[in-house]
C-alpha cells in the first residue's frame, strides 16, 4: 500500500483538517507520517533602508519559527492519537517541495482553502498543483 503520508501544513485550519484525516488513516494502517511545512520566503532585497520595516533575516527568523510552531502542533497531535511523526522543514515554493519530498509510494494527505474566481485566479492553488503533477496519490481534504 504506502510507505509514508505526506501532510503539508501552513497553519490554516484546512490544513488542520487534513492532518488529523492522516494521523487517523495512519493510525488504522501503522504508516509513517512525515508533516512538513515550507517556507516560502519572498527573495526581497534587504529592507533596511526603510525605517520600521523588518530586516530580510528577522522576517525570515519569524516565518521559520512559525513553521516549526505548525510542524510542533500537529506533532503534538500524532502524540495524543500514538501515531509517531516526523517533521521536515524546506524552503521553496510550495507546490514545487512537496512533490519533490513525496515518492511513488507515498500519500499526500493536505488542505485546500477553497479559493475560487479572481483570488484563484492570481494567487493559484498549492493543492491544485500538487494534484496534478505529483506521482503519487493525493487526497485533498476541504
Amino acid at each position: 500500500m504506502f510507505e509514508r503520508i505526506i501532510v503539508p501544513v501552513d497553519g490554516s485550519e484546512a490544513a488542520k483538517r487534513a492532518a488529523k484525516k492522516a494521523l487517523a488513516l495512519a493510525q488504522l494502517s501503522d504508516i509513517r507520517v512525515v508533516v512538513m511545512h515550507v517556507l516560502n520566503v519572498p527573495d526581497l532585497p534587504s529592507l533596511d533602508a526603510y525605517p520600521g520595516a523588518l530586516r530580510y533575516q528577522e522576517m525570515h527568523e519569524f516565518i521559520q519559527k512559525e513553521g516549526h510552531l505548525y510542524l510542533d502542533e500537529i506533532e503534538e497531535l500524532g502524540n495524543q492519537m500514538g501515531v509517531t511523526v516526523s517533521k521536515k522543514l524546506v524552503e521553496g515554493h510550495p507546490a514545487e517541495e512537496i512533490i519533490r519530498v513525496a515518492r511513488e509510494d507515498d500519500l499526500i494527505v493536505m488542505g485546500s482553502k477553497g479559493r475560487t474566481g479572481l483570488e484563484r485566479l492570481f494567487m493559484g492553488s498549492v493543492a491544485e498543483n500538487v494534484a496534478r503533477h505529483a506521482s503519487c496519490p493525493v487526497m485533498i481534504v476541504k
